[in-house]
């Protein structure tokens, strides 16, 4: 595929480190043996696309299972994440949580995260495709700022 060079690969990175990030601070407060499950599901699925373009964009080979595994790994351990809350409804200290979202200036990173997940949903719905390289960077991009806000939202 034209366009998928090392430098796509690399930007595609990006997303997926600030939310293994995130998922690692999530982890460490709630604790959940299904929910670091689900979290490295997810942070496997990011770091498979990542690998695929990667050898796309240096050895021009398309290792097709890398780009079909996202979804399956990525659903998973996002269920799996959803199940642990579930789970462990009772157990999280909701006000704390709730202080933290409404706090400055983690409300704007919050907000600023919602944003770009709604945009990340409608450009994918509308606009993506997945074998056209200027639709990756762009999906990049937006899910870099969108990552990024989760990650300084739960740090700060």
């Amino acid at each position: 595929m034209e366009g998928f060079t090392v430098a796509l690969a690399l930007a595609d990175a990006i997303p997926v480190l600030f939310f293994g990030a995130s998922m690692i601070l999530v982890a460490t407060k709630f604790g959940s043996p299904v929910f670091i499950i689900g979290a490295v599901l997810s942070t496997l699925a990011g770091c498979c696309k990542v690998l695929w373009k990667l050898i796309l964009g240096a050895k021009n080979k398309d290792v097709k299972w890398l780009n079909k595994s996202f979804v399956p790994l990525q659903s998973a351990g996002f269920l799996l994440m959803l199940v642990s809350f579930i789970l462990g409804f009772k157990k999280i200290d909701w006000s704390a949580v709730g202080t933290k979202i409404v706090s400055m200036p983690s409300v704007l990173f919050f907000v600023l995260w919602i944003a770009m997940m709604c945009a990340m949903v409608w450009y994918r719905k509308n606009r993506f495709k997945n074998d056209d390289a200027k639709s990756n960077w762009t999906a990049q991009i937006i899910n870099s700022v969108a990552q990024a806000s989760l990650f300084l939202a739960i740090l700060l």
